[in-house]
């Protein structure tokens, strides 16, 4: 099936069964940082329906491969069977867990990525950063969705109480995405995006 046709359907189908996906303001900024990175090794965590998969290799170099993950078992079956509908799907590896566990084999295995997509438990974002930043590359770029949730990461006083906790983890994140080496700009159209990369050094190093 042509991309963009499928791309289509499945913003169709993530509206109406609530599926979240990137919206249309991130899409934009996001497609973006897939075309200034020209990443050629991604790790996803959150594979939802695998709408985000297939637009960054829509996007990206020929050679590009996506790492997802899904701990939702009927979400990971869906992304599957959109995967096998276009050629690009051959260019995805899927797993069923949890993100974080997932992430520590993978840094165990001694796999490392140039682009880092954070879509998954916002909850577990500072957690997430601690297993996936060794896995990114010298000069890689780490993309986290919905980093403001709702405006309440900048505006805490307006923040219903049941949202404490995940608003606090969400500026614990942002804090940890700003500690060298690691520099971090913050995209406030639709839920946020934040985009976080490695800085390198004249001589190629880290910083």
């Amino acid at each position: 099936m042509e991309t963009t046709a499928l791309l289509q359907e499945m913003e169709t189908y993530a509206e109406a069964h609530n599926v979240p996906i990137l919206n249309a303001n991130g899409r934009r900024f996001y497609a973006q940082f897939i075309r200034e990175a020209q990443p050629h090794r991604i790790l996803e965590l959150g594979t939802a329906i695998g709408y985000s998969a297939l637009l960054t290799l829509s996007l990206a170099p020929a050679d590009c491969t996506v790492d997802t993950v899904e701990l939702d078992e009927e979400r990971y079956a869906i992304a599957q069977a959109n995967f096998a509908r276009t050629p690009l799907g051959t260019r995805v590896t899927q797993y069923l867990g949890d993100a974080g566990d997932v992430a520590e084999r993978l840094a165990q295995e001694g796999r490392t990525f140039d682009f880092i997509f954070l879509d998954a438990a916002k909850a577990q974002y500072p957690d997430y950063f601690r297993k996936v930043t060794p896995m990114l590359a010298a000069g890689g770029t780490l993309v986290a969705d919905n980093v403001l949730f709702r405006g309440y990461v900048l505006h805490p006083v307006m923040m219903p109480r049941r949202f404490e906790t995940i608003v606090g983890r969400l500026q614990a994140y942002l804090q940890l995405a700003n500690t060298p080496p690691y520099q971090t700009e913050i995209f406030s159209r639709g839920d946020g995006l934040a985009r976080t990369r490695r800085m390198t050094d004249a001589k190629g190093g880290t910083e």
